[in-house]
């Protein structure tokens, strides 16, 4: 995953729809929601980046396999019959 501008300003909108819909859902949690939703905002770098290496890390354990198996031997010339 690529972590540019474009992604956290997509990350930012999709909290920024959470918390809205969170705001009109829940209106005993409101006044919660906005004292907890600046801290969210500053912290959507460190959880965009925690996301992104969790995706790294599921993506090297399914390569990871393939990669530890060994090779097949190489065939010598001697060996093999010409038909």
């Amino acid at each position: 995953m690529k972590c540019d501008m474009k992604t956290m300003l997509k990350g930012g909108l999709g909290l920024a729809v959470l918390v809205a819909l969170a705001y009109a859902a829940l209106p005993t949690a409101r006044e919660w929601i906005a004292a907890v939703s600046p801290f969210l905002f500053f912290l959507i770098c460190p959880l965009m980046m925690l996301f992104m290496m969790k995706g790294m890390q599921s993506c090297h354990s399914e390569h990871s396999g393939k990669k530890n198996e060994p090779a097949p031997a190489p065939v010598p010339e001697s060996t093999k019959h010409s038909g």
